[in-house]
């Protein structure tokens, strides 16, 4: 067995502070450390996956009852994210159990991932339930991708935990759901008996709700809550800040576009009523300089100034010009209109 450094597996940081030293029979130890850049908590020098891939196919204790009402109590929360014809798998699944009360409830479209060898046959034994000896890292993405996954009791056994998000996103499809349930490390010193029963041999990562957010941060959350002992998550793929912004950036391009054909159809000398941003944008990025004789705006701090070489002008003085006005505004549009209106010009109007 190799210990090795491990960085804090959410934000990649080495910066960290040992809080606490847990040994362990057979020279096995725990750094419990504090990531001093993002704040999780974690083992910093466990052993590689497959050393704990090992001991879960020799050593596997869960395929007793022991977690038989934690299964009950996830399953009141992912009833209400799932739809009877959704294709579900139980990541971790032991002998299957959670995914026969989904079973008993009317859902069929049911199958379970464990590293334990015999959580195979005890799973199709004891619940008629489909079981794969399997462990996530192992897990390939094909073309007929899941609805909903469930990680109860998981995360705080893996290694590279963001790894493992990226490949639970590659399993799932475009709004799928993954339910996610880990023990609550910021209630771990409330009521406890066994002192220091949480830094188990097993668990090396120890979520709190805001480091459980940092990590699935591609994610939107749909539901977190916590009963004091457990974190209990349903997060949707097609949410988060990244994709929202590549969402954005695609339906921008898609009204620049709209806005490109519209100036390159404008007659050769235009006025153009709107001096901001968007026109800053336009004049840099498009052929609008080139067909502008002159700028009109409201703004006085604007007048009598120049962009990109033109004439920023007092919308009172566009009577003295008949080429078309474009409206270079999306927010003002109407009352810039309104104002085109009360002055009485017959300028013909452009707008995007």
């Amino acid at each position: 067995m190799r210990q090795t450094v491990r960085p804090c597996p959410i934000c990649t940081s080495r910066n960290n502070t040992v809080l606490f030293t847990q040994k362990f029979v057979g020279g096995l130890i725990h750094n419990i450390a504090l990531c001093n850049r993002c704040g999780f908590v974690f083992v910093n020098n466990s052993p590689r996956q497959t050393y704990y891939a090992k001991y879960y196919e020799k050593m596997s204790k869960y395929e007793d009852t022991r977690d038989f009402q934690l299964h009950k109590d996830c399953v009141k929360i992912i009833e209400q994210f799932i739809n009877k014809s959704d294709r579900i798998m139980d990541i971790g699944c032991s002998t299957g159990h959670l995914l026969y009360l989904l079973k008993t409830d009317g859902f069929k479209n049911l199958s379970g991932v464990d590293p334990a060898p015999r959580c195979k046959e005890m799973a199709k034994k004891k619940y008629g339930i489909t079981v794969e000896t399997n462990d996530l890292f192992n897990l390939k993405s094909g073309t007929k991708k899941y609805d909903f996954l469930i990680l109860s009791a998981v995360l705080e056994h893996l290694d590279k935990v963001t790894l493992a998000i990226h490949i639970l996103g590659s399993l799932i499809n475009d709004g799928g759901k993954i339910f996610i349930c880990v023990p609550d490390a910021d209630n771990f010193y409330r009521n406890f008996e066994e002192p220091f029963g949480e830094f188990s041999l097993e668990h090396i990562n120890f979520f709190g709700k805001s480091s459980l957010h940092s990590l699935m941060y591609e994610f939107f959350p749909l539901y977190v809550s916590s009963d004091g002992k457990a974190i209990y998550s349903v997060w949707q793929k097609d949410g988060g800040v990244r994709n929202s912004m590549v969402k954005y950036i695609q339906l921008s391009q898609s009204k620049m576009d709209r806005i490109n054909r519209v100036i390159d159809a404008a007659p050769e000398r235009i006025i153009v009523w709107g001096a901001g941003s968007l026109t800053e944008r336009l004049l840099s990025t498009t052929n609008l300089a080139q067909k502008t004789i002159k700028l009109a705006d409201r703004n006085t701090n604007l007048q009598g100034k120049k962009l990109k070489g033109i004439d920023i002008i007092p919308p009172e003085n566009l009577e003295n010009y008949k080429e078309p006005i474009l409206v270079s505004s999306f927010r003002f549009k109407k009352e810039i209109l309104k104002d085109i209106k009360k002055l009485g010009l017959k300028n013909k109007i452009i707008t995007f």
